[in-house]
């Protein structure tokens, strides 16, 4: 032992003894697992046996059980055999359409019960009315025009219709029926406004516009003038030439009521867009031709001023005159009566200043005898008999 062990400890000490549970410690068994002794299958020798359903065992004689995947459209698409990429999709959008259909048919179901709903509820039940009266509507033949029963349901009023059966009055220019939730009516009219009569035929009432709308009944025409001179045929046939003859005479009325003057019977329109005005109370004739209007009526004005009361006695006058240039402007008048018509021209004869109006005598005016002052004492009578009888003062004969 010597020869193999150079360390000087090791060949004087003599060996240590050795622990021998270190040395000779060995690992413990291990038990081999003990094998899970599995059920055996359900065969048909043990059909009659309770079977445990913990385990999900079928039952005998069952079907075996085949899991089928959720049902969508993907799915449904994906199952069509043997179709190709263009027939899935042609499966698709007719999926999509059916779906589409069928919810839009649901709405319309529900859209449908809920207006039965409404149309039908004594929620929804007309009971009021507003409305502001006019002269020639009134509240009754309002109405009676609606002819709404009781218990009508406000939505189920058909406001359209109602608007044309108010706007078929003569009287209305506008209609407009609103419904206010939930039991109210709301109606406003608004109507013509007559501005004169119009003798074509008949007796028509015409407004600013110069539409006639209205057959003239008695008591309506008041103290409204009339124009005359339109063409019937023209009017029926819708001739602009008879529009325009009214808008002549319509213009001329509105520019001769500015201002104060006296109170007209009668405006007369000729073919050719001459005017002339017959005032009420004298039956005086005022032509103004086819000029401006308005500078016509500044010389009658001017002239009525130079004349003060014997204004009232004049008979024509003749305003259409137009002077020629750096000359006065010239009115011919004539009068009633042949003594204040004497005494406006030795009046102006004797004048010692030039006057820029001047009064003459018409040419066609013979002079009375100065022995017979009788005569336009009845010539007077016999033009207001005409101004007032079945003719008006231009000539033209009334009809009913």
């Amino acid at each position: 032992m010597g020869l193999f062990n150079n360390s000087p400890r090791a060949n004087a000490a003599p060996a240590r003894k050795q622990n021998r549970r270190v040395q000779q410690a060995r690992p413990r068994p291990v038990p081999a697992p003990t094998p899970v002794a599995r059920k055996p299958a359900v065969t048909a020798s043990r059909a009659g046996a309770r079977v445990n359903r913990r385990v999900d065992a079928p039952r005998a004689g069952a079907k075996p059980a085949i899991h089928v995947p959720r049902a969508g459209l993907k799915n449904l698409v994906a199952a069509v055999p043997r179709v190709g990429a263009r027939g899935r999709r042609l499966f698709s959008l007719a999926a999509r359409l059916a779906v589409a259909v069928t919810l839009a048919w649901g709405v319309l179901l529900a859209v449908q019960a809920s207006y039965q709903f409404v149309t039908t509820s004594a929620r929804f039940e007309a009971k009021s009315l507003v409305y502001q009266a006019t002269p020639h509507v009134p509240v009754d033949r309002l109405q009676s025009l609606l002819g709404l029963e009781p218990g009508t349901n406000i939505l189920a009023v058909d406001t359209d219709a109602l608007q044309a059966k108010i706007a078929a009055e003569p009287w209305v220019k506008r209609a407009s029926v609103q419904r206010s939730l939930p039991d109210t009516l709301i109606v406003e009219v608004e109507e013509h406004e007559a501005a004169a009569a119009l003798l074509s035929g008949y007796f028509y009432l015409i407004d600013r516009d110069g539409v006639p709308f209205k057959r003239l009944e008695e008591g309506e025409r008041g103290e409204l003038p009339v124009i005359t001179g339109v063409d019937r045929e023209q009017l029926v046939a819708g001739d602009p030439r008879a529009q325009s003859a009214i808008r002549r005479g319509l213009d001329a009325l509105t520019a001769y009521q500015q201002v104060p003057r006296p109170r007209l019977s009668e405006v007369h329109v000729d073919q050719g867009g001459a005017v002339a005005l017959y005032t009420a109370k004298t039956g005086a004739a005022l032509r103004l031709g086819r000029g401006d209007v308005e500078a016509r009526l500044a010389r009658f004005d001017a002239l009525r001023a130079a004349l003060g009361e014997r204004a009232e006695q004049l008979a024509v006058v003749h305003l259409d005159l137009d002077a020629a240039p750096g000359t006065p402007e010239r009115v011919v008048a004539s009068f009633l009566d042949a003594e204040a018509e004497a005494a406006v021209l030795a009046r102006g004869a004797g004048a010692h200043k030039p006057v820029s109006k001047d009064i003459a005598q018409e040419p066609a005016a013979p002079a009375p005898p100065a022995s017979g002052p009788s005569k336009p004492a009845k010539s007077k009578g016999k033009k207001k008999k005409a101004a007032s009888g079945n003719k008006f003062a231009s000539g033209i004969p009334k009809y009913d």
